[in-house]
């Protein structure tokens, strides 16, 4: 899920109802699983939504939506990201510096 301009405040997840038990899923964040935590442990809801804020975490691009589903049924999830538009950095730009030749004499005084 490309979300490059955008700082992530929270993420909400949503299961409508049906699957039963028979689907399971968890977030990855660039291939590592993040919601939840536990390696290997899936997420099984069967009508039911919850809010994961992102203080202090990582909060770019490179989400990822990973599961099963046991069921003959298809069966949906529903991520929503709450974001902040991330403003770019200004940049200056240096002034461009100009060095001109002259033939001014240089005048040496003896004391």
């Amino acid at each position: 899920m490309p979300l490059n301009l955008y700082e992530i405040e929270s993420i909400d997840l949503e299961v409508p109802p049906g699957p039963s038990g028979l689907m399971g899923f968890y977030l990855a964040l660039s291939g590592q699983q993040w919601i939840p935590w536990e390696t290997g442990e899936f997420i099984v809801w069967d009508d039911y939504r919850d809010n994961w804020p992102l203080t202090d975490q990582p909060t770019s691009s490179g989400w990822e939506v990973h599961g099963y589903n046991l069921d003959e049924y298809d069966h949906s999830v529903v991520v929503r990201f709450h974001l902040n538009i991330v403003t770019s950095p200004l940049v200056l730009t240096p002034p461009a510096l100009t060095f001109v030749m002259t033939s001014v004499p240089a005048s040496v005084a003896v004391l």
